[in-house]
């Protein structure tokens, strides 16, 4: 057997051997989808959806229908284009459940590109499904990508009982069921 064939049969064996390891053990990192929320109680401008799912899931998205249809929410010094998704009829937001237990709630929206979908990497990296960026899963501050400057807007969430209530009052929206 010469060098080359001996050179060619390990490396058929080393990427086997990847290749078993990756489809048995799956990926090394780990990766969360959102899962979408579809009975969440409405309160006047605070909405909760079950920490129990939430602990289930890790990523959750809510869509909250709104009065008035709108085409962008200024909040926070920004102005979120809520025309681009569901035609400007539904505010999205996503809670969280860090590695840490904290619960981190925000607008579901990566503005600069214009995303609305997001995913978990490594259980410490929000990551927007369509421009790649990466923000700390603990305090949505950016770590890579295009869009680092524009997090997820944070909104004001907390645990009450088995629920996690998000208070949308510093949106200055009217809400519907």
């Amino acid at each position: 057997m010469n060098k080359r064939t001996t050179y060619f049969i390990f490396a058929m064996i080393f990427l086997t051997a990847i290749f078993l390891v990756y489809f048995i053990k799956g990926p090394s990192t780990s990766y969360v989808k959102g899962t979408f929320y579809d009975q969440p109680s409405i309160k006047g401008d605070k909405i909760s959806l079950s920490y129990d799912f939430l602990s289930d899931k890790k990523l959750v998205f809510v869509d909250i229908g709104l009065k008035d249809r709108t085409s962008n929410l200024n909040f926070a010094g920004r102005a979120i284009p809520l025309s681009l998704y569901r035609d400007g009829e539904y505010v999205p937001l996503m809670a969280v459940l860090t590695t840490s237990g904290k619960v981190v709630v925000a607008l579901r929206v990566c503005e600069p590109c214009g995303s609305f979908s997001f995913h978990i990497e490594e259980s410490k990296y929000i990551v927007c499904d369509s421009c790649g960026t990466r923000w700390d899963i603990e305090t949505l501050s950016g770590v890579s990508g295009g869009c680092v400057n524009y997090p997820p807007p944070r909104l004001e969430g907390s645990l009450s009982g088995n629920s996690v209530e998000i208070n949308l009052s510093a949106l200055g929206l009217q809400l519907t069921r």
